[in-house]
């Protein structure tokens, strides 16, 4: 008996990829091996924490600068991080209803394949759709043995007939049986009626052309002729019937003759087998390998396609063409405030206003998230402008979803062929660049591209490149800065601030390289130095000062977070009590359970977790519930108006009312006034940190006793 496939059957047992492999690695990967496409990552534990598809990995690493900027980083930094999982024991038909009914998009991305919980392999939509003709198939090879059945059961004895009947009411494909001598129909079962919306009496004993009309009887009356003509089994084209529920259904009609002993014509026996929902699946899938579920625009796949035709109409017909990369202004913020499920529908609106800016030939393909692409043939420049300025200005226009109106602009860059280029990925890179320009200079406007960008990327790929010169000639260095205790007008702790001396360009601004060292992943380098070098110089104060260390967020990425504050501590001798890390909620935002569980393993040692720029993010009370903050530190933003502004006098007393109910420190940054530190002291906040305390600074001498007590006696 044939067994049902699993997603066993159809799993590629390709070896995954470490998080240490680099994006080169893999590049070169892909381009060695054509029929690799998807590729797991997993960790020492076979524990699957992304998945990678080749096309929009290529898309990414191809650019003009692509390998430049994501080449030397890890895997996990292109990864998809929340790839569609699926054990290898669920039944194939179970997985493509539910998946093509609910995540279909995932699906076109690949899948990956567990089994308890570890990798096991992955799969493609390709696979899937294999998967699926070999199992049609096989159902035309199993009707061909239920025929032959039926041929041998029909020479047995009488005694047989009960069982036969049995067998064939309940065959799943219609089965009609015709005389040979006349065409009047002997038998049709169960599925048969159900197929033709007839019953057996009713068409016992009639022919073709009793039944239907003069047109299609003619036509059935050639296939029967043309299988009493043929020694083998004949399969007919697919025939579109409206069953008697009134449903379209596509059938397979295969006919055979059931001869004597002689070879004689006794009978002509039809079989119909049901293609319809074989054929809506693979439909599906087509449609799914071009068009984005979620909008019904053009995916990366189709956009890659149209815009090698757009080129080669260039190329051919001397026509111009502009690309518009599109990427939505203020989406983080809805879909973090609203939740993903509204993030939808904006898109889904989204897409529907530019439908109704571009013109008939123009393509909008939607590239993931919230960026889209618009390709454009143009006569003259001034196209593309004007279409730029009309979905500018019409997604000014708020989006009401649930009674809620969500406001978002666009951020356009324009690249045109052939004045920038003739290569897709090229044009696509620089009308990304002329887009981030846009981003730079406030969003929601337009900007074609200048050659400028470029050298504006170059710079930023060297800035990576002395980044990790600087690392290895140890060009950094860390200032302290202080916080007073209002209480005790005593300094309490000084916070590491990290500093860049560049050999040529002097000092460099955190602001400009942190998100270099972020964006290409030498923050965990950069951080884990600033963690020992920190440590290590508290311990050796002459006071018991706490040091506050700022984490990036990208940092608890990595397991090992906590292995380093435990190691710093150790090899420092510093007190855990005395050390401080600083974090801003997007750690909690990201990644909430895993980032959670490193904070409580870190605060479990006795060092104290301190919210930094508290009030600037979306859902910052929120995360005073979800844990137990020793310390929030007012951004000083509140603190600069203070203590005119009552507004901010409003917004600081709510803060500090709030911490002393939880039990929370609180400390004011950018203090550099005496009637700010003043207000601060009446609105009982607990610390204060900026300029009129004391700058940042290489050595804290100054701050050696006598001289820690700044004010009072």
């Amino acid at each position: 008996m044939q067994t049902s496939l699993c997603i066993s059957d159809i799993t590629d047992r390709i070896d995954p990829v470490a998080v240490h492999c680099n994006n080169s690695t893999l590049y070169e990967a892909f381009r060695d091996d054509h029929d690799l496409m998807v590729v797991a990552v997993v960790d020492a534990d076979g524990q699957v924490l992304g998945l990678i598809e080749r096309h929009a990995f290529n898309l990414t690493m191809a650019s003009e600068y692509g390998r430049a900027l994501y080449g030397n980083k890890p895997v996990t930094s292109v990864m998809d991080k929340r790839p569609l999982l699926v054990d290898v024991t669920t039944p194939l038909r179970d997985f493509t209803s539910k998946t093509l009914t609910e995540r279909p998009s995932e699906l076109m991305r690949g899948f990956i394949a567990t089994s308890d919980g570890r990798y096991a392999g992955v799969g493609t939509s390709l696979s899937v759709l294999r998967a699926i003709s070999g199992d049609l198939q096989q159902s035309l090879g199993r009707q061909q043995e239920m025929t032959n059945d039926l041929i041998r059961l029909s020479g047995e004895s009488q005694r047989h007939q009960t069982f036969l009947n049995m067998v064939i009411q309940n065959i799943p494909a219609m089965v009609l049986v015709k005389n040979a001598s006349d065409q009047k129909i002997v038998l049709l079962n169960s599925a048969g009626e159900k197929m033709l919306g007839v019953t057996h009496e009713a068409v016992m004993g009639q022919t073709s052309a009793d039944i239907m009309a003069a047109e299609r009887a003619a036509l059935y009356n050639t296939y029967d002729q043309m299988a009493l003509n043929s020694q083998e089994a004949i399969v007919l084209k697919e025939e579109h019937i409206t069953d008697a529920h009134g449903r379209q259904r596509i059938i397979q009609f295969k006919k055979t003759v059931l001869r004597t002993l002689s070879g004689e014509a006794d009978s002509i026996l039809t079989l119909g087998i049901d293609l319809t929902e074989q054929k809506q699946a693979e439909a599906r899938i087509a449609h799914l390998a071009h068009y984005d579920p979620l909008t019904g625009l053009a995916n990366r796949a189709l956009f890659s396609r149209e815009m090698d035709a757009a080129l080669s109409r260039v190329q051919r017909l001397d026509r111009k063409v502009a690309l518009l990369c599109l990427d939505l202004d203020r989406f983080k913020a809805v879909n973090d405030s609203y939740g993903h499920l509204t993030g939808d529908q904006l898109l889904t609106e989204v897409a529907e206003r530019l439908r109704g800016c571009v013109r008939k030939g123009d393509v909008i393909a939607r590239m993931g998230g919230d960026e889209f692409a618009i390709i454009q043939d143009i006569d003259v420049p001034q196209d593309a402008q004007h279409l730029a300025a009309r979905i500018v200005e019409a997604m000014k226009l708020p989006i009401v979803i649930n009674d809620t109106a969500l406001e978002v602009g666009a951020s356009i860059g324009i690249a045109m062929a052939p004045t920038d280029g003739m290569d897709a990925n090229n044009l696509l890179s620089r009308a990304d660049l002329a887009m981030y320009r846009v981003k730079a200079e406030g969003r929601n406007g337009w900007r074609f591209y200048r050659p400028e960008m470029d050298a504006q990327l170059q710079s930023r790929i060297e800035m990576e490149h002395d980044l990790k010169q600087a690392l290895a000639d140890n060009e950094f260095q860390l200032f302290y800065q202080p916080l007073l205790n209002l209480d005790s007008n005593r300094i309490v702790s000084f916070e590491a601030l990290l500093r860049w001396h560049h050999p040529v360009r002097g000092m460099v601004s955190p602001a400009e390289f942190i998100p270099v060292a972020e964006d290409c992943g030498l923050i965990g380098q950069l951080g884990e130095w600033v963690l020992n070098q920190a440590t290590r110089t508290a311990a050796l104060w002459p006071e018991s000062w706490r040091v506050a260390v700022n984490i990036s967020p990208l940092q608890f990425r990595h397991k090992s977070l906590v292995s380093l504050v435990k190691k710093a501590l150790k090899v420092s001798g510093l007190s855990p009590k005395r050390l401080e890390l600083e974090i801003t909620e997007s750690v909690i935002l990201e990644d909430e359970t895993h980032n959670l569980a490193i904070l409580n393993a870190i605060r479990a040692m006795g060092v104290r977790i301190a919210m930094d720029d508290f009030g600037t993010g979306y859902s910052s009370l929120s995360y005073l519930r979800t844990f137990p903050f020793d310390k929030i530190k007012i951004d000083q933003s509140f603190v600069r108006d203070l203590p005119h502004d009552k507004n901010a006098l409003s917004i600081v007393r709510a803060i500090t009312d709030m911490a002393q109910s939880l039990g929370v420190l609180i400390t004011a940054e950018g203090v550099e006034t005496e009637a700010q530190m003043q207000a601060l002291k009446a609105l009982n906040c607990g610390e204060a940190q900026g300029y009129l305390i004391g700058r940042p600074a290489p050595d804290i001498s100054a701050y050696v006793q006598p001289l820690t007590v700044l004010y009072g006696t």
